[in-house]
């Protein structure tokens, strides 16, 4: 039988274990601890989108994959914004046109298509 060496040999780095010395917590140390907890306040119904269609919609066309679809929102005045999901924050849905940033709120939103504009 033949000894041969391995094709592929990575040297691992050695090890060397070093004595540390663990100094006493002293009786003045004080840590400070964070015990306080931040809750975003909406009793508003207005700050929700009502329309659960709608939010599913937005939440999916907002995903990496679709954001750079053009989509034509259809608002309940009968105006029609057609752009890319930029943001959504909270109730306010951002939408970037070709010429500039809009803000749309969303439950005005009635529906929301796909644009064959590119």
């Amino acid at each position: 039988m033949e000894l041969r060496e391995p094709k592929l040999f990575i040297q691992s780095p050695p090890f060397y274990y070093v004595d540390v010395k663990e100094s006493p917590v002293q009786e003045q140390t004080f840590y400070d601890e964070s015990t306080s907890v931040y809750e975003i306040a909406r009793s508003d119904k207005n700050e929700k989108i009502q329309n659960d269609v709608i939010l599913r919609q937005l939440n999916y066309f907002s995903l990496p994959l679709n954001r750079n679809r053009n989509y034509v929102f259809h608002l309940e005045d009968g105006e029609r914004v057609i752009g890319k999901i930029d943001e959504i924050d909270g109730i306010n849905v951002k939408v970037k046109t070709l010429t500039d940033l809009v803000s749309i709120n969303g439950n005005e939103i009635k529906a929301i298509t796909v644009s064959n504009r590119m």
